[in-house]
Formats: structure tokens, C-alpha cells, sequence
């Protein structure tokens, strides 16, 4: 039987459409930048535009690098994935129907990180970073303002932590970082050089009212001012408990400087400045605030005490 053949040129021609249709692969490490393009894999010779297009894009686990500065669009996270910039500006300026600049809702192992951002949300209803859902949320060296929360934490189920280094959040509509898991099992929160200014309502509130399990956090070498309400917060009005350890940290110029409420929410504070606030410390419901007595209270409407000394040893 004889056989037919495509002349040489209609191959070559039927291989480069199929070449051109076959749908973009994922990558471990995909690039945007402020002059890119959203087309192709988004690889460094030829970068995409935005982090939603370059995001589909990017393996689980992998990570999307700028390149140059420029705005990049609000993003939803599903999947563990990191966003790096560094040297450059990576400017987020809306939300749009997601309710936050990045929204977090990933699987219960997954870990996200975010270096290098800059959220800029103009005074809009919306939030700077809302976590869902995710086995933990990594900030670094980032910007967050004029936003609803800067960081709203509030994982619905599992074991999840926040961790934050390096990061300022101003001119907030709500607190400035609310940490605030409604889970059963344990949650943790880190937050190192950490600057909260002028929230409309608390600069950094931990919460354990909508969880039954043990919620803790570290705050170090950071600052909260200029809150309408309080400086820092820890709250508890379930089964289970809420502590804080301030170390280092200068909580000025609030309504109330250091607030704990309910009878399993205590703040351990050492080293540490309270001054300029209405009120200095204060506790609500049996709260408790646990003084190491290497503090520095003083220069309040009403400076308060602790509930209890901390013996050095």
C-alpha cells in the first residue's frame, strides 16, 4: 500500500502551530516586572506583568521574583508559593473583588512567604494581607498603609503561624495587625521590628475569643503608636488561653498602652517602654499583665501597674 507523506514545509509549518497552541507549562521560578508582558512562562528574559498571571504560572512551592519596580495587581494564594522582591519596588494599590490586597487561602500544609511589598490601599474598606487558611504566613521587609487591617490572621481550622520581620503598617481603618484564629488546635505569632502607626482602632490585638485552643505570640524590638485604641491587646474570652510576650517594644501615644482582657489572656512585658498613652496599663474581665520590672511606665494620663512581678532569676 502506498503511503503519503507531508511535504517537508507542511510539517514544519503543522509543528509550529502545535508548538504555539500547547498550553504554558508551570515553573519553579517564574518573573514580573513594571514593563512586563502577560504572555508566555514569565521567565527572567521575558517577564510578565502582573502576580496573578505570573502566579498561574508557578509551581507550588516556587517562587516569583521582580525584576523591576512597578505595580503588580492584588492576588489570591492558594498553594504554597513565595514573592520576592528585593532592590525594587513591588507596589500593590488595590484589592479588587478579592477584599484584600493578597488574600491567603491555601491548604493546610502550605506555607507562604512575602518579601520585599509595598500595599497601598488608599483609605478603601479593604484589607493589606487577609489569611484564610495555611499552615503559616511569612512577611518580610514589607510596607502596608491606608488599608482596612494591615494583616488580618484568621485561619477558620488547623494549626497555622504568622511570622513578621521588618515591617511597617500606618494609617489603618481597623487594628493594625489582628491575630485572631478560629481554630481548635494551637496557633502562634512572631513579630519582630515590627511598627504599627495611627490605627483607628488597636495597633496589634491578639485573640483567642473564637478559638478553643492556645494562642500565643512574641512581640520584640517593635512599636505601637499612635492607636486610638490600644498599643497591644490580648484577649480571651473562651476555653482556652491567650498569652503575649513584649520584650523590647514600645507601645506610645495610644488611648491605653497595654491591655489585657479576660481571666486566660496575660501579657508578659520586659524591657519595655509605655509612655504618652491615656492609660499606661490596663486590664479588663481579670486579664492579667505580668511586669519583669525592667520596664519603663511612666508619662501616662494614668500610668497603671501590673497585676503581678516577675522574680529574675
Amino acid at each position: 500500500m502506498r503511503r503519503h507523506s507531508l511535504p517537508i514545509g507542511l510539517l514544519a509549518l503543522a509543528c509550529g502551530l502545535l508548538a504555539h497552541a500547547a498550553p504554558a507549562r508551570a515553573a519553579a521560578a517564574t518573573w514580573v516586572s513594571g514593563t512586563g508582558t502577560n504572555a508566555g512562562n514569565c521567565p527572567i528574559t521575558a517577564p510578565c506583568r502582573t502576580f496573578r498571571f505570573a502566579y498561574g504560572r508557578t509551581d507550588a512551592g516556587g517562587v516569583i521574583n521582580v525584576l523591576s519596580s512597578g505595580s503588580f495587581g492584588p492576588l489570591t494564594i492558594t498553594k504554597s508559593i513565595s514573592i520576592v522582591a528585593d532592590g525594587v519596588e513591588a507596589l500593590i494599590r488595590g484589592a479588587g473583588s478579592i477584599g484584600a490586597a493578597i488574600e491567603i487561602q491555601a491548604g493546610a500544609s502550605d506555607v507562604v512567604s512575602l518579601r520585599g511589598l509595598t500595599i497601598d490601599l488608599h483609605g478603601t474598606d479593604n484589607d493589606g494581607i487577609s489569611f484564610v487558611s495555611g499552615a503559616a504566613l511569612h512577611v518580610h521587609n514589607s510596607v502596608i498603609r491606608n488599608s482596612r487591617y494591615g494583616i488580618l490572621f484568621a485561619p477558620a481550622s488547623g494549626t497555622s503561624e504568622l511570622h513578621v520581620t521588618d515591617l511597617v503598617i500606618a494609617d489603618t481603618n481597623a487594628d493594625g495587625i489582628r491575630f485572631q484564629p478560629a481554630v481548635s488546635g494551637s496557633a502562634l505569632a512572631i513579630l519582630d521590628r515590627v511598627r504599627v502607626e495611627n490605627a483607628s482602632d488597636a495597633g496589634i490585638v491578639i485573640s483567642g475569643t473564637v478559638t478553643t485552643g492556645s494562642v500565643a505570640a512574641t512581640v520584640r524590638d517593635s512599636v505601637s503608636a499612635g492607636a486610638a485604641g490600644s498599643g497591644i491587646v490580648a484577649q480571651e474570652s473562651g476555653s482556652g488561653t491567650t498569652t503575649v510576650m513584649t520584650d523590647r517594644t514600645a507601645s506610645v501615644n495610644n488611648g491605653t498602652g497595654i491591655y489585657a482582657i479576660g481571666a486566660a489572656a496575660t501579657i508578659r512585658i520586659g524591657d519595655s517602654t509605655v509612655t504618652g498613652n491615656g492609660t499606661g496599663l490596663n486590664t479588663g474581665n481579670s486579664g492579667t499583665i505580668a511586669s519583669y520590672a525592667t520596664n519603663k511606665v511612666n508619662g501616662n494620663g494614668t500610668n497603671g501597674d501590673p497585676t503581678s512581678v516577675i522574680d529574675m532569676k
